[in-house]
């Protein structure tokens, strides 16, 4: 006897052919390799990086190691009523690295000056996970600037630019995103707050 196939079983069948077709037409990426995190010595990560490049390439391991990064962002830093733009590591001492993880690689690169270890337990690295890598590679790809001050709150700032030069009040907000504060000036006797640009102002003397 012939069992009649239930509508719900039909259409799970034709999800998953439509599925494995797309695969083959569009090219889906195939997972390569896991993600770990190597940490380095402070101040080598770009060094290791490259020496692990030359390891790959030296040894033919292209099929192993397939991404090498040492994630960063630009960041303006205005100090002393100075601008200054600057590439930062977002995380420091750390390198990222997509691999397929055996023995024999895992030695070859703890080996390389700089390294200090693979993260994770004593006998094995542990791989990060696809929603911490993807965070990772999602602030790579932000292209906003992170802005560093060293205003604060409270602080009284003299205005240097723009309709209210020359005029000089506390700071009650600070917008670093944006690069904005504002600053209560007083205008005929009344505190009025004013948004102004980094730029336009400086610490009072």
């Amino acid at each position: 006897m012939v069992q009649k196939m239930s509508e719900v079983e039909s259409q799970e069948i034709q999800i998953e052919t439509l599925e494995s077709g797309l695969e083959e037409v569009i090219g889906l990426p195939e997972k390569r390799g896991e993600w770990f995190i190597l940490q380095c010595y402070t101040g080598q990560e770009k060094k290791v990086q490259t020496r692990i490049f030359s390891v790959v390439e030296e040894k033919s391991l292209g099929d192993k190691v397939f991404q090498v990064l040492v994630p960063e962002e630009e960041i303006v830093e205005i100090k002393n009523n100075k601008r200054l733009e600057k590439v930062s590591k977002i995380f420091p001492g750390y390198v990222f690295i997509e691999m397929v993880m055996d023995d024999a690689i895992y030695h070859e690169i703890r080996s390389l000056m700089g390294v200090a270890k693979f993260i994770g337990s004593k006998s094995r690295p542990t791989p990060v996970t696809e929603e911490d890598i993807l965070r990772v590679l999602r602030k790579m790809g932000d292209k906003s600037k992170t802005v560093d001050v060293d205003f604060e709150e409270g602080e009284v700032v003299k205005v240097i630019g723009g309709p209210f030069r020359g005029y000089s009040g506390p700071i009650s907000e600070i917008n670093a995103e944006k690069g904005i504060l504002k600053a209560l000036i007083s205008i005929f006797g009344r505190e009025t707050p004013v948004q102004l640009d980094f730029d336009q102002v400086e610490r009072a003397v």
